[in-house]
């Protein structure tokens, strides 16, 4: 009877020791942390910055900067975020190519009143990989600091199907015309939409819709109000259109669109359910909300 008492009481013991050991995180030490990366001499190499876990960095009362460096392959896009804590007022963070010239910097805190804010500088990779350096400025406060320094990919993608308003009406090529006729314009404005990120660029846009009654030899056109310039759909369909529409035109997804299209058909015909989906490329970093 005893020793079975002891022998609950041990695995009692074991039990609580490994919630424990579980439950409660373990204690940055300063073999786990970075430190006297006080100068680019003495930066901490990362790497490529997509592949790394930064431990977080110590920086001493009596030093007041600390140094990475980086490499990002060809056309990378990155920024490179600190932690920060609200009394770390007047902390700085910036980013210097090979040469330890700086090409970008931030003071602004991003997040401000959630539990992770922090601030963060820029890095573009050009045509080939490159390398850039980090410092991280402490501004007023003293003592010792702890942050941390993570990496990120600036560009995402995205998509969204829109609707334009109304009906496109066409008299019908009565004419003749080898050229076809227009239709009337419909529009839709995307200026306020929330869905679409702030400053997302078009990467490609198809439209879809429906003719009554069908016709062939029908060609989509849209107009953003960017650059006011019909773009004319390489397919001939009566219910769909892509166009060659790319990064390179730079156009904002967040604007006002028309539509119409053009008929070789003599007959009258109208089109209805018009939607434009668009592929769209935007920056993460537009849309933080700073202090």
């Amino acid at each position: 009877m005893l020793k079975n008492s002891v022998k609950q009481l041990l695995v009692f013991t074991l039990m609580i020791l490994l919630v424990f050991s579980l439950g409660t995180p373990a204690p940055v030490y300063a073999y786990d942390a970075i430190t006297g990366n006080n100068s680019f001499e003495t930066a901490y190499i990362i790497g490529h910055w997509q592949y790394k876990n930064i431990p977080t960095t110590i920086l001493s009362e009596n030093e007041n900067e600390a140094y990475y460096k980086f490499t990002a392959n060809a056309g990378e896009k990155v920024y490179v975020r600190s932690s920060y804590q609200n009394e770390y007022a007047g902390m700085k963070i910036e980013v210097f190519n090979k040469y330890f010239q700086r090409i970008d910097v931030g003071t602004s805190v991003v997040n401000p009143s959630s539990v992770i804010p922090f601030i963060y500088a820029n890095a573009d990779s050009a045509s080939s990989s490159e390398t850039f350096y980090v410092r991280v400025s402490r501004g007023n406060y003293t003592g010792d600091m702890y942050f941390s320094i993570s990496i990120y990919d600036r560009i995402k993608s995205g998509s969204g199907t829109f609707n334009f308003s109304g009906t496109a009406v066409n008299n019908g090529n009565v004419t003749l015309s080898p050229a076809g006729v227009d239709s009337s314009v419909i529009t839709m404005d995307l200026t306020n939409n929330t869905t679409i990120p702030k400053h997302a660029i078009v990467k490609s846009i198809t439209t879809s819709s429906t003719q009554t009654p069908s016709q062939g030899s029908v060609l989509h056109k849209i107009m953003p109000d960017q650059t006011g310039i019909w773009y004319t759909s390489t397919v001939s369909s009566a219910t769909s259109g892509s166009y060659t529409i790319s990064l390179q035109n730079q156009l904002y997804v967040a604007r006002k669109w028309s539509f119409k299209y053009n008929a070789k058909a003599t007959a009258k015909s109208t089109m209805t359910n018009v939607r434009a989906t668009i592929n769209y490329q935007y920056d993460v970093t537009d849309q933080f909300s700073y202090q």
